[in-house]
């Protein structure tokens, strides 16, 4: 990632808050907390309001007190592994509009998961400036579609 794109990249997301008045709102499901912890710490710094959990129960019932509210959410590690269907499955029954992005050990449940209903999938290990790069598409991609 260069200074450039980095520059872009909050000249964008400070422009999509501004018209909306608020910061977009993402929440990292990832059992690891200390990878929350950076992973959060760098969407924070993009302009993005980032809640971390360790269980998926917690994230669903977090996104059921906002109403469904919540803009993306990312799933990563074991809990991609073990309990990621329900998880995505529960997510869009609440809101088919919030994107969710999968960071999984393998690729062997990509294509299921998808048709689950991730919106975007990835391997690791991936930086968190990579993860922050797929939340500004998926964020962008859901501005975008509103303007047409």
């Amino acid at each position: 990632m260069t200074i450039k794109s980095l520059y872009f990249d909050s000249v964008y997301i400070s422009k999509l808050i501004n018209e909306h008045m608020q910061k977009p709102r993402v929440f990292i499901v990832q059992e690891d907390e200390d990878a929350n912890i950076i992973l959060s710490g760098m969407l924070c710094l993009k302009g993005i309001e980032a809640l971390k959990f360790t269980k998926g129960e917690d994230c669903i019932k977090k996104i059921r007190e906002f109403k469904g509210k919540v803009d993306v959410v990312i799933i990563s590690g074991d809990i991609a592994s073990d309990r990621y269907l329900k998880i995505v499955l529960t997510i869009k029954e609440i809101n088919n509009n919030t994107k969710i992005l999968v960071i999984a050990e393998e690729d062997s449940e990509k294509t299921r998961l998808l048709g689950y209903g991730a919106d975007e999938f990835t391997l690791k290990p991936m930086s968190p400036e990579n993860v922050a790069d797929k939340v500004f598409m998926l964020i962008s991609r859901e501005a975008i579609l509103d303007n047409r």
